[in-house]
């Protein structure tokens, strides 16, 4: 589970050494990351899914979220790397 701060001074591009990876493939991320959630949401919706399978997408659902968060808070190079790659 990524790292969401609570306090401002811990956001991480408060920090000299840190480095966020470019603006624009944080945004493609997000924008593809939209995108994923809003076809679980879809699926989510549909009637007749098994109570197993609504819970594996209310994970999924969570898991976008928490992800989107970590973006969203100025991940780093390395975590938009791993996020591209798990999600494409």
């Amino acid at each position: 589970m990524p790292y969401i701060p609570d306090d401002i001074s811990q956001i991480p591009d408060n920090h000299p050494d840190y480095i966020p990876a470019p603006k624009d493939r944080r945004e493609r991320l997000t924008i593809l990351l939209h995108k994923r959630l809003d076809q679980i949401i879809d699926q989510e919706r549909q009637s007749g899914i098994s109570t197993q399978e609504r819970e594996r997408l209310a994970g999924l659902h969570q898991q976008i979220r928490e992800d989107m968060t970590a973006i969203r808070y100025g991940a780093t190079e390395e975590t938009v790397r791993d996020l591209e790659r798990k999600y494409k």
